[in-house]
């Protein structure tokens, strides 16, 4: 389920936001449950050095895969606990677009996070019944 969501226009880049939604999260989030975040999951786009020592940082790993060109190595190690984890990102998405058909019918930007808000706390309701 959603902690944080941050909106952005469709011509930026969502790597450019990573340390914004980090940091939104512990507004949400009382101390114990920053405590017990251990990894953050994100796909290729995100695999940049100022990403990853910004996760690190913190002391949390980073579960992002490297790019086909990176210089560095990817041993392919974690690959099956991070795509069963990235689903979860995934389907909170595909929720959005197709099961509340957001992305759809409403164009208005002033609108939009409101729609997204109350499409979030319906998936909190159905996934708390």
């Amino acid at each position: 389920m959603p902690i944080s969501i941050v909106m952005i226009s469709a011509s930026i880049h969502d790597s450019t936001k990573f340390a914004d939604v980090m940091e939104s999260i512990s507004d949400f989030a009382d101390d114990s449950m920053m405590e017990q975040m251990v990894s953050v999951y994100a796909d290729r786009g995100y695999d940049s050095k100022p990403i990853r020592s910004y996760v690190r940082s913190r002391d949390i790993i980073p579960c992002i895969p490297f790019r086909k060109n990176s210089k560095t190595a990817d041993d392919g190690a974690g690959k099956d606990s991070y795509n069963r984890t990235r689903f979860v990102a995934e389907r909170f998405f595909a929720w959005l677009k197709n099961g509340f058909h957001i992305t759809r019918h409403e164009r208005n930007a002033g609108n939009y996070p409101g729609l997204v808000s109350i499409t979030s706390f319906l998936m909190h309701c159905r996934v708390l019944r």
